[in-house]
């Protein structure tokens, strides 16, 4: 997704405060994102450093600011699962339905195969329609989808 001031890069830890300014409407709002609290600045730093070094860690940025971002993440402990992870998108609550999810997702997929990287796992919610049809349009699976 280029064009129009719009590029996905890698996430900085200058990134931070966008980020979690768009992680905290799901965090208060949503079970989306499986978490109770909105994490410290400190927290996050460490997931995009962590994340960011061994999978991939993405903004998708127009006109200066962060519409969303993405990432791979460990799946489960398991030997079985090093090539399996993890991927959550997250867009901006205003900026929903423009294609910044997919555009991520898309470019998170490239880059964790180059990784090599074998499986995408997306835990979803029930409460998410809007990701299991995203996620079924790529032409994956039906995501596992915990019910409420």
């Amino acid at each position: 997704m280029k064009g129009e001031g719009t590029m996905i890069r890698e996430a900085k830890t200058g990134d931070v405060r966008e980020i979690l300014g768009i992680y905290a409407h799901y965090v208060e709002n949503t079970a989306i994102s499986f978490e109770y609290d909105v994490l410290e600045m400190a927290v996050m730093e460490e997931r995009i450093s962590a994340h960011g070094e061994k999978y991939a860690f993405l903004v998708l940025e127009k006109e200066g600011h962060i519409k969303g971002y993405a990432y791979g993440s460990r799946f489960r402990d398991r030997k079985a699962y090093e090539r399996t992870v993890e991927v959550p998108v997250y867009v901006h609550k205003d900026q929903l339905m423009k294609g910044y999810g997919g555009a991520l997702m898309k470019e998170l997929l490239k880059r964790l195969k180059e990784k090599d990287m074998k499986t995408a796992v997306a835990v979803v919610t029930s409460e998410n329609e809007a990701s299991s049809r995203a996620f079924t349009a790529m032409g994956s699976p039906m995501p596992v989808i915990f019910p409420r």
